[in-house]
C-alpha cells in the first residue's frame, strides 16, 4: 500500500525528516519525505499496513527540545506508480 502522511507541528529544523528516514529504512518501508512551505513535513511511504502503523507510531512524537508533531493526517494513495520507490530518501 502507499500513504501520505501530512505531519504539522515543530517538525522543521529539528532534525525530524532524519528521524522519519531511520524509522522508515528500519521497518523496511519505501518512499520519501520532505519539508513543505507551510512548515508541515509530507511523507510518501509504500509498505504494509503494519509497518505503516509502526512508522506513525514512531513518528509521533514530543521531544522537550525537538520534534513536536501535533497532528498526523493520513491518506492512502490509490493508483499511482506503486513500487517505483526503491529505497527511502529525504527530498530537498
Amino acid at each position: 500500500m502507499r500513504v501520505m502522511l501530512v505531519v504539522h507541528g515543530f517538525v522543521q529544523g529539528v532534525g525530524y525528516r532524519y528521524l522519519v528516514m531511520k524509522n522508515a529504512v528500519s521497518l523496511g518501508i519505501k518512499g520519501s519525505v520532505r519539508n513543505m512551505p507551510d512548515g508541515s513535513v509530507l511523507i510518501l511511504a509504500e509498505g504494509t499496513e503494519e509497518q505503516i502503523l509502526k512508522l506513525v507510531k514512531a513518528i509521533d512524537i514530543t521531544e522537550e527540545n525537538g520534534p513536536q508533531v501535533h497532528k498526523i493526517e493520513r491518506s492512502n494513495v490509490k493508483g499511482g506508480d506503486y513500487g517505483a520507490f526503491k529505497s527511502f530518501s529525504i527530498e530537498h
